[in-house]
């Protein structure tokens, strides 16, 4: 049996039974609960609503978020967008900037490269020296039939 889990697969911490019908089948489900969902492919979790996202502080989310978002290559208003929620909720400049930081191991310099451009826009930093030059040579080699980074 895991930790914090009822006796019967599904049943919440407390031991009462989690599932369609239950109080609190959306609010409040357990780990093994969104797991099990994930991992069946539950039609309830397509838009991320029925997986419950009580779990994460809303500063750790918007984080999480962020890393996200550069992990995918995500385009300059998803950063944007998921900047401003971040800063909604907390979280200055140099947290964000440590989340580029953070994931260069698992995502790869290359890629925390092409988000760092993004990431001082939707922070309302003004450009870099050199960063037009970085843009020309990106068109440069989309011209040329070389793949363009994302964006």
């Amino acid at each position: 049996m895991l930790a914090g889990r009822g006796d019967r697969a599904g049943d919440r911490r407390d031991g009462t039974p989690a599932g369609p019908g239950s109080e609190g089948w959306v609010v409040g489900v357990d780990h093994a609960e969104v797991l099990r969902r994930l991992t069946i492919n539950d039609e309830r979790v397509a838009d991320g609503a029925a997986l419950g996202d009580d779990a994460l502080s809303g500063r750790d989310r918007a984080l999480v978020r962020i890393a996200a978002a550069v992990a995918v290559g995500a385009s300059v208003p998803t950063y944007g967008a998921e900047i401003d929620a971040a800063v909604e909720a907390g979280i200055d400049p140099a947290e964000v900037v440590g989340v580029l930081a953070a994931v260069v191991p698992v995502v790869g310099l290359p890629t925390v490269v092409a988000a760092a451009p993004r990431v001082a826009l939707a922070l309302g930093l003004e450009p870099v020296e050199g960063w037009d030059d970085a843009d020309a040579a990106a068109d440069d080699a989309a011209a040329e039939g070389a793949p363009r980074r994302p964006g």
